[in-house]
């Protein structure tokens, strides 16, 4: 990871890094069925319009990580201070953080989303990691224990156990299924991690990511989630190569 970070120019596969632009990398492969409803998608904060929007919902920057807003009350927000927030995010240039060249050149947009589960509510974080369009297994954040994960095989067996002694518990219902659209979608790509959303049974594609943690993660992608991982396959053109 490191080795892509400081060296591999990822500059023609970076609209999978862009949330909006990669819902039309995921639509005609698994469906529209398998995307997050769009409630909006905005160049500037001061477009949007709130009173069309519901209760609940969530605000991302479309170029960049971690630059998100839920909203648990539309009518009790202070609207000033998200907007201050996500129009600081939304100038910057998300590649110069971390030196990722996936992020460099992408507009800065902001995309509204539902927000799946609600506040209080419960959403499954499912993480896959593919290498060559072969699922190795991924992680999982269960809705009771978010800030936790389990890491599991293609066969559901743990291989990265949860911290502090926490109660690993199955995979859910959804992970094989999770490990067969995600295959479908890192088809003709040297390694990528698909990250989806589980919300009351429902399986949602939110992301491919390149870049686990800038590299920096202690623990992602580790030897359970690598294969046959070459990062100078990436060197190759085009990276995604469509069969």
């Amino acid at each position: 990871m490191a080795w892509l970070v400081l060296r591999a120019d990822l500059s023609s596969i970076r609209h999978l890094a862009d949330k909006y632009e990669v819902r039309d990398f995921i639509r005609p492969r698994i469906g529209e069925s398998h995307l997050v409803p769009l409630l909006g998608i905005h160049r500037r904060f001061a477009d949007i319009d709130r009173s069309s929007l519901p209760k609940s919902f969530v605000i991302k920057c479309t170029h960049g990580c971690r630059w998100n807003e839920r909203v648990p009350d539309r009518d009790a927000a202070d609207w000033k201070a998200i907007g201050r927030r996500m129009e600081s995010w939304r100038r910057k240039d998300y590649s110069r953080i971390w030196g990722e060249s996936l992020y460099r050149g992408l507009e800065g947009r902001l995309i509204i989303e539902p927000w799946l589960g609600g506040p209080g509510g419960g959403v499954e974080d499912v993480k896959i990691f593919v290498d060559r369009g072969k699922p190795l297994g991924g992680i999982v954040h269960t809705a009771d224990e978010p800030a936790f994960f389990t890491g599991y095989d293609t066969e559901g067996a743990v291989v990265l156990p949860r911290r502090e002694g926490r109660v690993n518990p199955d995979p859910p219902e959804c992970f094989d299924e999770c490990l067969e659209l995600a295959a479908v979608l890192g088809r003709g790509l040297p390694a990528v991690r698909v990250d989806f959303l589980v919300s009351h049974g429902r399986i949602h594609a939110g992301e491919m990511t390149f870049l686990t943690g800038a590299g920096l993660h202690l623990l992602l992608p580790g030897p359970a989630f690598t294969g046959a991982f070459d990062p100078r396959e990436f060197d190759r053109r085009p990276i995604l190569q469509e069969h």
